[in-house]
């Protein structure tokens, strides 16, 4: 049985404030279950790596393609990488902060596993209640690809 990935728009209200910025990006939603929630993305002040189209039309346009890629097709079959899933709502820099996972995929499946939370000074934090996950390669896709599309 492999497991269900939803991507859902999370919304940061700005606050009013000029250093915190209104962002709508995806919450990656897995067999029902926030990963924002989980990895405790909000502690970090962190936003979804995706932004949503319909209201971040330039920043979705500049950098969802290539985020998506390395979430899907950028995996080589039977190789892996490490990609941020939650990153600083500001810049994206992985110095500022970021949840990252392992992505590899294999024949049919895509497999996230060993989130770690990592700002670029500190030690890695593994988060190891987070995980591991198998998806079927092609409801995988898909989702990610209709949310970047609009």
């Amino acid at each position: 049985m492999s497991d269900q990935l939803e991507l859902v728009v999370l919304h940061r209200n700005g606050c009013g404030s000029p250093a915190k910025k209104e962002r709508y990006t995806f919450d990656f939603v897995v067999n029902g279950q926030s990963l924002f929630a989980v990895t405790g993305a909000a502690n970090f002040d962190l936003s979804g790596c995706l932004s949503v189209p319909s209201r971040e039309p330039e920043l979705a346009l500049r950098l969802n393609d290539r985020l998506a890629r390395l979430l899907t097709s950028a995996v080589p079959i039977g190789g892996s990488s490490r990609v941020a899933l939650y990153v600083c709502p500001e810049c994206g820099d992985l110095a500022c902060g970021a949840i990252t996972a392992l992505v590899w995929r294999s024949d049919g499946v895509v497999r996230w596993s060993d989130f770690t939370y990592e700002n670029g000074d500190d030690s890695e934090a593994k988060l190891s209640k987070v995980g591991p996950f198998a998806f079927d390669r092609t409801s995988y896709v898909t989702e990610i690809e209709q949310a970047c599309a609009g």
